[in-house]
């Protein structure tokens, strides 16, 4: 019997499955002979990969099956009962009959080659320490109505699911949340690093979640990070669209061999090209069934591994078919139609044309457009990936934090396209950038307490609309405390005088006293109504709904540390007269550019990618040296140089507090752990991989042991990616009581904002000291644009140079 000489073979190699798998192995195994050995390995060996046995053991494995089914085969399949695992039932009742004895005996060699879900947490934690990563087990489902019209394939683009519950590795991120998506609708998704934001993402994507309507088409852009190195930028973007390439790839074999000839009859050489395009079209079938199985668990699963296998097994039984023999000159004509009318739809040029704009405005040259992937970084691939995703034109279309690795120009340029070219689609965005977000989203999704809430605007409505309802219920809740303070000291009050004189008057003002405690609480709902009864379910000891303060998000603060005094009242950092230019280069990347930089100075240097903003701060931090001109600087000067590759420096198979130690041996692990938690890095997160860490916590990690030293000045090169809003909110109050001077390139609007012009401050705050205020205004803020070489002041404020980028893109569009 097949199961029972798998089973065997299991045992000897000492591999063990999880109970799942090994159920399914059972099941398919009964239906398989022993002859059937492709067919096995193909159907069981991704089971053994999932397990971690190594490819040397699995060929040995299966060539100990070949060697078994050939010697024992026969005697085998004479004696072949049906086994199956046994249910809990089952296995509480004493089997007497021989054949329940042997299906009891080859289950139980099954059985051992389970492992527990207790073993299986034990062993993927232990592989996990291995390893540093692992893919983590998403459940997600929804509440069905009873004829699962959900799933039903309708013209209706909307989301409306109910009953959302999404589970990682055992641990709830949404219960019972309600999730709705207006057609032709920008939402913006918000909640703090690590609610499963990205995760609710993926499940919408790749199909995970049970009961998605079939007929949508969700597109994320994680999903098209695949990169052909062969072709060039442009080629990429135009097959992403993978009908279109699909009809041009058997349009081109099928006009080599017909050329302009479609009415020609049927040949070998039409045979063989009409049977290799069926071919394709299977193996393309096979992969996606590859990929559902990949993406479910469970028992979604198990059925969509069973589909796999019904999908090899039809492609197997068809790659063994004579071309000459199948193929029919009806299905020739057939074919031949059917392609010949697709392509007729394409237009090749306008979709070349259209991919060229989305690669223009999100920042490539002509050259950089047509020139092979292998060149280009990790930040314009992400570029290639986004334009892929724009250019799809999908249902519903995701955006996981689209700004990384955008310089303003683009993400301007993203951000008129997404107002005016998705009005047909539904976009969620998923940013830390408040400016990109405020004027793209029309709604925002507060992702909180396992739930999604929706507010009718964008986010920066959402928080002063929560600001104004926090401060109106804390308001309402200190005057009702007050009136049930005075109630129960008036109950109390009535019911002494009561007893001292025999007046049963006071009890009835004293029930009527309790009666107003009973009704102290909401008058109106949250949308305004006036509360009745009726809107309450269940049993409750007062009748209006109690007055519950919302809680803010709590962020980690950030403590930069103040510098060491120079006693000295000149500039710290002097550039005079610098120009830079590179190698080989005709021109200079930095023109004669002079400054003087004072001790509580705010700088920023501003402009696109590429512009010579880094190569700027390289020379202020002496990374590099001017080609002409210097640079002074004070003796006892120490800069902290916060750079955009600075948390791919950090080693990432140990641990904060041991890098930390590395670094500075002189240090204790409490002194670290100490110093980790002023910039909120805390608890055991410190005694992790760095590698398993999210990208904002190491963030905070590389910060930190830049700030160890006190740095006299802050250079920070675009610090915000990575980081959520709360954290850069954090950020920017640390940087207003830093006493050093910060120099920083970003093109975070909001971020600049803050830094540059601060927040505005109302009538109740003129009461600071006139020295604070005096400082303040001695301050040197100076924000510089650098173009074409050239380092030029700007004075007109954030918004104006926003609004000037503004207008030279749509000038280029």
């Amino acid at each position: 019997m097949t199961t029972e000489l798998f089973v065997r073979n299991l045992n000897k190699f000492n591999i063990t499955l999880e109970e799942d798998a090994a159920e399914y192995i059972n099941s398919m195994l009964n239906d398989m002979s022993l002859n059937e050995t492709d067919e096995i390995k193909e159907s069981t060996e991704s089971f053994l990969i999932d397990a971690n046995i190594d490819e040397k053991t699995r060929d040995e494995f299966y060539k100990a099956l070949i060697a078994g089914g050939a010697s024992k085969g026969a005697k085998l399949e004479q004696h072949a009962q049906p086994v199956r695992l046994l249910d809990q039932k089952d296995r509480k009742t004493k089997l007497t009959n021989e054949s329940h004895e042997s299906n009891d005996s080859s289950n139980k060699q099954l059985k051992s080659a389970i492992v527990t879900p207790r073993q299986t947490r034990r062993r993927g934690k232990l592989r996990d320490q291995e390893n540093g990563e692992k893919e983590p087990e998403i459940v997600a489902i929804t509440q069905q109505s009873r004829f699962h019209t959900e799933t039903i394939e309708t013209l209706n683009k909307e989301l409306d699911l109910h009953g959302v519950n999404i589970t990682v590795n055992q641990n709830d991120l949404l219960v019972d949340a309600h999730l709705r998506l207006k057609a032709n609708t920008r939402y913006g998704l918000v909640g703090q690093n690590g609610v499963g934001k990205s995760i609710l993402l993926k499940c919408l994507a790749d199909n995970i979640m049970v009961g998605l309507p079939q007929n949508l088409n969700i597109l994320h852009i994680s999903q098209l990070e695949d990169f052909d190195e062969s072709k060039t930028a442009v080629e990429e973007v135009l097959e992403s669209d993978k009908k279109a390439t699909a009809a041009l790839r058997e349009y081109g074999v099928l006009h080599a061999v017909l050329g302009d000839d479609r009415n020609q009859r049927a040949n070998k050489d039409l045979n063989n090209v009409v049977f290799s395009i069926m071919q394709s079209r299977l193996s393309e079938k096979v992969e996606n069934a590859q990929k559902i199985a990949t993406k479910r668990s469970g028992l979604r699963g198990r059925e969509a591994r069973k589909e796999l296998i019904k999908c090899e097994k039809e492609q197997t039984e068809f790659n063994k078919l004579d071309p000459q023999a199948y193929v029919t000159s009806d299905m020739v004509n057939n074919m031949i139609s059917e392609v010949y009318e697709k392509v007729q739809l394409i237009d090749q040029g306008e979709r070349k044309h259209r991919a060229s704009k989305l690669l223009k405005g999100l920042g490539f040259s002509e050259k950089n457009i047509n020139s092979p992937l292998t060149i280009l970084s990790g930040g314009w691939r992400m570029r290639v990936a986004l334009a892929k995703s724009l250019f799809l034109k999908p249902d519903i279309l995701l955006l996981d934090e689209p700004t990384n690795h955008l310089d303003l120009p683009a993400i301007l340029w993203l951000q008129e396209y997404i107002i005016n070219e998705t009005n047909d689609m539904i976009v969620v965005v998923v940013s830390h950038d408040r400016e990109f977000l405020n004027n793209v989203t029309d709604e925002t999704i507060i992702f909180k307490d396992k739930i999604l809430k929706y507010h009718a605007g964008n986010y920066e409505d959402w928080e002063r609309n929560t600001e104004e309802q926090r401060i109106r219920k804390q308001t309402l809740l200190n005057n009702t405390e007050k009136r049930r303070k005075a109630i129960q000291a008036s109950i109390q009050h009535n019911a002494q005088q009561a007893k001292a004189t025999g007046d049963d008057k006071r009890h009835g003002m004293i029930n009527s006293r309790k009666k107003k405690l009973e009704r102290l609480g909401m008058e109106k709902t949250e949308d305004g109504k006036r509360f009745k009864v009726s809107y309450r379910a269940g049993y409750h000891l007062s009748s209006h709904e109690e007055i519950v303060v919302e809680k803010g998000v709590k962020t980690a603060s950030i403590k930069i540390p103040q510098p060491i005094a120079l006693r000295y009242r000149g500039p710290v950092l002097t550039m005079k007269d610098v120009t830079f230019r590179y190698k080989g280069d005709a021109k200079d990347a930095i023109k004669k550019f002079s400054i003087n930089i004072e001790p509580n100075a705010r700088i920023a240097f501003i402009g696109p990618n590429g512009c010579g903003k880094t190569t700027l701060l390289n020379m202020l931090t002496e990374k590099t040296r001017p080609t002409s001109g210097e640079v002074y600087r004070h003796s006892l000067l120490r800069i902290g140089y916060f750079s955009q590759h600075i948390v791919d420096q950090l080693d990432m198979d140990i641990s904060p507090v041991k890098h930390m130690m590395i670094q500075y041996p002189s240090l204790s692990e409490q002194e670290c752990r100490a110093y980790f938690g002023m910039i909120g890095i805390t608890g055991n997160v410190v005694l992790r991989k760095i590698r398993s860490l999210s990208g904002g916590q190491r963030s905070r990690i590389a910060l930190a042991l830049i700030l160890y030293e006190q740095p006299h000045v802050l250079v920070l090169d675009e610090i915000t990616n990575h980081l959520d809003m709360g954290t850069v909110e954090m950020l920017v109050d640390a940087l207003e009581e830093y006493s050093g001077a910060v120099v920083l390139v970003s093109h975070d609007v909001w971020f600049l904002k803050q830094v540059f012009e601060g927040p505005l401050y109302d009538d109740s705050e003129s009461d600071k000291e006139s020295q604070d205020d005096e400082d303040e205004f001695n301050k040197q803020n100076e924000i510089y644009v650098i173009e074409n070489g050239n380092v030029r002041r700007w004075e007109q404020g954030i918004d104006a140079y926003v609004a000037s980028v503004l207008k030279k893109v749509k000038k280029n569009k």
